[in-house]
């Protein structure tokens, strides 16, 4: 009988079943047996009595400053342009509320149980780390929603002025309803990290302010502007221009390159990759943490390459221009997972192998497993893959196109494709080295950061001293160690038109570097970090036997000592409490006889 529903428990299928079974069974249990940690979660909120008011408290301020910000516009302006306004103001105060309560929310749920004391409880409970963590997150998530839906009838005001369909206004709360999912992840992944409730939502607020800001400008006015030039039925400069465009922009390739497969692309990966960061905090130091993540950047490569394609052949004649942006994306996505897997443990856990021969796992999935090798392969392979095969693509299709300046544009692409491979080879090969040598993830991606920050700004400041002392165009050269230098290419390519100098040899030069190095540092870490497993395990074998030694040599004394026998009861002195409790034992009950290391029961005289 189910605790939650009351409903019989269902009976899960055998292990013969097939796929279709236990996904069948899987979607049941979801409708039927709710999430358990999710239940207590909403039954704790519900005896809150202050949800029902800070919900009405904003719910009303929300309402006030729309009709103000209403009267006070309808005044000296068309009622269709205060429609729009009035829509706009609603929907950016409500990405306000919901990326910055989401995180906040979600940030005391993990971390409150174990600065409660109740973390170790909850996981006695055998629910695993994937039901506790999506149970928080439903828990959060349906918080979060009760503020969306008290608020959707403030914005209804639009609709009193026109300028606003219900088209518009439907896919706003969608795409609100999405950020809300990505909101509530980042605060969980935050909360698995931290033992202190406090500490967690100080550290998500810090994070969400900047972030959030950062994102509704230039996700909202200034992405608008290249929307509007797209589609001119789109306003440029709007903050909340996606729904709108959904509504207003002509159905084709563009639309659904731009619409549906790249948000929905932003949507998924970044919350799958936080639920799996989450899981992988919430596991013991000797569990296996590294699969989900690993899973999840062997689906995100060749999907973040596809959607870069799409992209690319949506742009039609600014090719150029997307393909450069797109590259741009993935070597910022590409260098955060770089940080990600420089906290990989040097190799698998004893745990860990016992499960795998257990399971008989497959070399693919050992492969995903915890190594910092591994990981970094997997990375060099599909991360410099996806930036080669964007190249590529935005390479040929300036040329198979026959568009002008061709040959420029294909230069261009082909130098900045060259440096972004090369130096991404060079990050990888730098933190798989910082964490060989290294004893845990902090050092490693701190001096990662630190390393790149230098050789990105030193090159300048160098060729800023330069400039002062020389002319400043031959001092130019000096910076082609960075990996900005690469911009500055595309631009004298562009200028000089498409003629082999100076700088295109130094810039050249300077990716082919980065990336013999990448691979010289990691050759260098694969060897240490052999050498280290191979030293670990000769120490467990040599514990090991150590160990097996023992046992046998007490075994061998236990069995050659002679038993050591008691001293008869009647030689006892008579005060003996011994004695007198043999003297007064029942006669059907068993003595116990004293020999050492055994603990036998005689059965009684009948």
């Amino acid at each position: 009988m189910s605790a939650q529903t009351g409903r019989p428990s269902l009976i899960p299928p055998p292990p013969t079943s097939t796929r279709f079974e236990r996904a069948a069974y899987r979607a049941q249990a979801i409708r039927q047996e709710p999430n358990p940690v999710w239940m207590r979660e909403m039954r704790q909120a519900a005896r809150l009595t202050r949800t029902p008011l800070i919900l009405a408290t904003l719910t009303a301020v929300m309402a006030l400053l729309m009709c103000s910000i209403g009267g006070l516009a309808s005044t000296t302006t068309e009622p269709a342009k205060v429609g729009m306004v009035l829509y706009h103001t609603y929907f950016s105060l409500a990405f306000a509320v919901v990326t910055w309560l989401g995180p906040a929310v979600a940030a005391s749920t993990i971390a409150s149980e174990r600065s409660g004391r109740t973390w170790h409880a909850l996981m006695l409970t055998g629910l695993g780390a994937t039901t506790i963590a999506r149970g928080k997150f439903l828990a959060a998530l349906s918080y979060i929603t009760m503020y969306i839906v008290m608020l959707a009838p403030v914005g209804v005001l639009p609709f009193l002025f026109g300028g606003v369909t219900a088209t518009e206004v439907i896919a706003a709360f969608v795409v609100l309803f999405l950020v809300a999912v990505l909101s509530v992840a980042f605060g969980l992944s935050v909360s698995s990290r931290f033992n202190s409730s406090a500490a967690a939502i100080l550290i998500t607020l810090i994070v969400a302010f900047p972030l959030s800001n950062l994102v509704y400008v230039l996700g909202g006015p200034v992405l608008a502007e290249g929307v509007n030039e797209l589609w001119s039925s789109v306003p440029g400069g709007a903050p909340v221009w996606l729904p709108i465009a959904y509504a207003r922009a002509p159905f084709g390739f563009e639309y659904l390159a731009y619409l549906v497969v790249i948000p929905l692309a932003l949507v998924v990966f970044p919350a799958w990759f936080l639920y799996e960061s989450t899981i992988a905090n919430m596991a013991g130091p000797s569990d296996d943490r590294s699969s989900g993540i690993r899973r999840w950047f062997l689906v995100t490569g060749p999907c973040m390459t596809l959607a870069s394609l799409v992209a690319i052949v949506a742009a039609g004649t600014a090719s150029q221009i997307a393909t450069l942006i797109a590259l741009t994306l993935q070597l910022l996505v590409l260098f955060t997972v770089t940080l990600v897997f420089a906290g990989e443990p040097l190799g698998p856990s004893r745990r860990v192998r016992v499960h795998w021969e257990r399971r008989r796992t497959s070399a693919l999935k050992r492969f995903l497993g915890p190594g910092v090798l591994q990981a970094n392969t997997l990375l060099f392979v599909l991360g410099v893959g996806s930036l080669v095969t964007t190249g590529a693509a935005g390479i040929a299709l300036e040329l198979v196109m026959g568009r002008l300046r061709a040959d420029v544009h294909s230069l261009s692409l082909l130098l900045f494709t060259a440096y972004a491979a090369g130096f991404l080879s060079f990050t990888i090969g730098l933190s798989t080295w910082l964490r060989a040598r290294a004893g845990g993830a902090a050092v490693p991606r701190v001096l990662a950061s630190v390393a790149v920050l230098v050789i990105s700004v030193g090159p300048w400041i160098v060729m800023a001293i330069g400039g002062a002392l020389a002319d400043q165009d031959s001092a130019l050269i000096l910076a082609a160690p960075s990996p900005t230098f690469a911009f500055v290419l595309i631009g004298h390519v562009a200028t000089t038109g498409g003629a082999i100098d100076t700088y295109v040899v130094a810039g050249s030069l300077c990716a082919g570097g980065w990336g013999l190095l990448g691979l010289v540092l990691y050759q260098a870490a694969r060897l240490r970090v052999r050498r280290a497993l191979r030293e670990h395990a000769q120490a467990l074998a040599k514990l090991e036997a150590a160990l097996e030694a023992d046992e046998q040599a007490a075994g061998a004394g236990a069995i050659d000592s002679p038993p050591v026998d008691s001293p008869p009861v009647d030689n006892l002195p008579v005060d003996d409490p011994s004695a007198q409790a043999h003297e007064t034992a029942n006669a059907g009950e068993a003595p116990i006889s004293r020999a050492p290391h055994t603990l036998r029961i005689e059965e009684p005289e009948r």
